[in-house]
């Protein structure tokens, strides 16, 4: 159940662009071919490779599991939708915003254009930018699932000590999602079902630091769990 919140986690981003459209009268990062192509494209293929993941060492050594105790506990939950799921939808939607703005929109601007936007009324450099800006929160999204991965390898062990290789699995999956990534944005066919368009260089330099930015934050809370885990059994 350790892998569980690389699936859960992703709900999260894929409900921020409504959440912002509600609250800020922005148009919406995401349409629902979009949100289709992570949960049943780039998110089953890691997801299987996750599957593939041997048991860490020293499972047999911990304690059973109490039988009151719910697979989904507390725990696992808080760390899906209150930890990893809401730095991927920040992330996700840091991306629409920072097309829109290296296009020269202000937010206040991204507003006014949004009825139009919506209605499909505006012009053709507007839309263009506004596909654009889905594409990028698209492609954060899957680039922050990319540190997820690594990060859900385990609940407490460090990435660093089980290393980044040693199922290489992931590696194939995270080539198979990127592959159908950019089948979606630069196949024509494919483009106009899932209204994406290509991205800039800026862009795809942007989206490298997702992965890194998912992943050292579990760290850092993986590095806090495992010291209260010490304090609690030295008895302090």
């Amino acid at each position: 159940m350790d892998k569980c919140p690389y699936i859960l986690a992703s709900n999260v981003p894929e409900f921020f662009p409504f959440l912002f459209m509600v609250l800020f009268k922005i148009p919406p990062a995401l349409v629902i071919l979009q949100i289709l192509a992570i949960d049943l494209g780039t998110d089953m293929v890691l997801a299987l490779a996750l599957g593939a993941e041997v048991p860490e060492m020293g499972t047999m050594q911990q304690p059973p599991r109490e039988k009151s105790k719910p697979l989904l506990d507390r725990e696992l939950l808080m760390r899906a939708y209150c930890f990893l799921g809401p730095i991927e939808g920040v992330l996700g939607m840091a991306g629409f915003f920072f097309v829109w703005f290296t296009q020269g929109y202000s937010f206040s601007e991204l507003q006014a254009i949004t009825p139009s936007i919506v209605t499909h009324s505006a012009d053709a450099r507007t839309m263009t930018v506004y596909y654009q800006a889905m594409t990028m929160t698209l492609a954060a999204i899957v680039a922050t699932q990319v540190g997820n991965v690594f990060a859900c390898r385990s609940e407490r062990v460090s990435i660093f000590r089980l290393g980044f290789f040693s199922n290489r699995l992931i590696w194939l999956g995270i080539a198979a999602e990127w592959l159908l990534i950019f089948a979606i944005i630069y196949l024509p066919p494919l483009a106009s079902i899932f209204s994406t368009t290509a991205l800039q260089p800026i862009h795809w330099l942007a989206l490298l630091v997702c992965p890194p930015i998912v992943l050292m934050a579990d760290e850092f809370r993986k590095r806090l769990t495992r010291k209260r885990s010490s304090l609690r059994n030295t008895g302090i």
